[in-house]
């Protein structure tokens, strides 16, 4: 897991083919009709009964794997953080309009309230939130590769364009 001070220099750093490890899977999860089940809760011949738990579908464990391997939760008090968890509580939220840096702080209260609340982000894949937290994430990415291309071909019509007389030019000495 990633620091969140070094999350952004991260982000920027992950190549457009990396994202499709998560981005790739958004199609899988869209036809995905059941997230999980719970198991356990069986009576044993002694009378005791086993702990229920939830067993996630292979695509949430392809999931994980994936933002896992891109590094993309990162590390900070997500307990404190009440905003985040307005975020995720409101059916209204428009993740689009959020910053790739909270999408993926969000990622992370998911990713770790599973871990205390066993099914947690099962029933976010379930109600349509994780999807669209990874659309969202793919939208953000989109843009900022959208603009670096555009930043860079204009330097570059720039740097090849005829020299104005009227201005020196730092290239003729």
């Amino acid at each position: 897991m990633i620091e969140l001070e070094q999350l952004t220099e991260h982000l920027s750093s992950i190549k457009p083919s990396d994202w499709n490890k998560l981005f790739g899977l958004m199609p899988e999860i869209d036809a995905t009709q059941k997230f999980g089940e719970v198991m356990g809760g069986d009576k044993l011949p002694d009378d005791s009964i086993t702990m229920p738990y939830w067993s996630s579908a292979k695509i949430v464990d392809k999931f994980f794997y994936a933002v896992n391997d891109l590094d993309v939760v990162p590390v900070y008090n997500w307990t404190s953080w009440k905003e985040g968890k307005n975020l995720l509580d409101d059916n209204r939220t428009n993740y689009n309009n959020l910053t790739i840096e909270t999408l993926c702080k969000l990622l992370s209260i998911v990713i770790r309230a599973d871990r205390f609340s066993d099914g947690y982000l099962v029933s976010m894949f379930t109600n349509g939130k994780m999807l669209k937290i990874i659309r969202a994430i793919k939208i953000n990415r989109d843009q900022y590769f959208l603009l670096q291309e555009q930043h860079w071909s204009g330097r570059g019509r720039q740097e090849h364009a005829p020299s104005d007389a009227s201005q020196p030019n730092q290239m003729r000495k």
